[in-house]
Formats: C-alpha cells, structure tokens, sequence
C-alpha cells in the first residue's frame, strides 16, 4: 500500500487597509458574548441581557516597501489615532466598518518588515458580493 502527501504552497495574501497593503500569512479573528445574569426567586440563575463584543481580527505578514519600509509604522501609527474606518475583503469574507485597535512592527534585518495589524468591528461579516 502506498501513501501519498500532498502539499500545498500557499502564497501571502495582500489585505488592503486605507494605504496599507500588509502580505496577510497569518489570520485571525475572535468574538464574544457578555451575558448579564440575576437569580430569580427560586435562587436559579436568569439571563436577562446579552451584548456582543467587537469582532477582533488580526492580520499578520511582511510589509514590502522597497523605498521605505519602517513607513509602516508612521502610516500605522497616524491611522490608529483617527477615528477613521475601512472595509476589509480577506478571502471573500467582507469586514466593515474596522477600526484600528492595535499593530506592531518587527525589521529582523531582512528585506521586509514583519507587522500585524489588529482591527475591531461591530458591524456583521458578509460574503463578498452580498
């Protein structure tokens, strides 16, 4: 009997945010629930409200600026003290409404810089082209 592995190769995704271009090799996206709770009569609990959090989602790769590629953190840097928001299409899945809440910057010596940038959005996720 014979065994075959097949391997895949997959490429880094360029993700557009406003003037950033981040080389997506990583992603990751987080929610949650807060459920507010109170005992009834009986002494049981009763869930009597609900609110979801933000959509968190983090997207991890190389910064490939040739002329300038620390220019991540500038641009970054000034998009994140804004109150400015951009939509984000990552693999057919659409992300609106994102705001910057976090990012950081890495230049190991080599040709590029590694960065994640991290986003936040109350705003439902759709599929691209609903």
């Amino acid at each position: 009997m014979s065994c075959i592995t097949k391997l895949s190769s997959r490429e880094a995704i360029p993700v557009n945010i406003g003037v950033l271009t981040v080389w997506c090799e990583e992603f990751k996206a987080s929610a949650v629930k807060s459920f507010s709770e109170e005992a009834t009569v009986t002494g049981n609990p009763a869930i009597t409200n609900s609110c979801p959090h933000s959509l968190k989602i983090t997207f991890s790769g190389r910064i490939c600026n040739e002329e300038s590629p620390v220019l991540f953190v500038q641009t970054a840097n000034n998009m994140l003290r804004t109150q400015a928001t951009f939509n984000i299409d990552y693999r057919g899945l659409v992300f609106n409404k994102c705001r910057i809440q976090s990012f950081n910057a890495e230049d190991k010596g080599g040709d590029f810089i590694n960065a994640s940038i991290t986003l936040v959005s109350a705003e439902p996720v759709s599929l691209k082209g609903d």
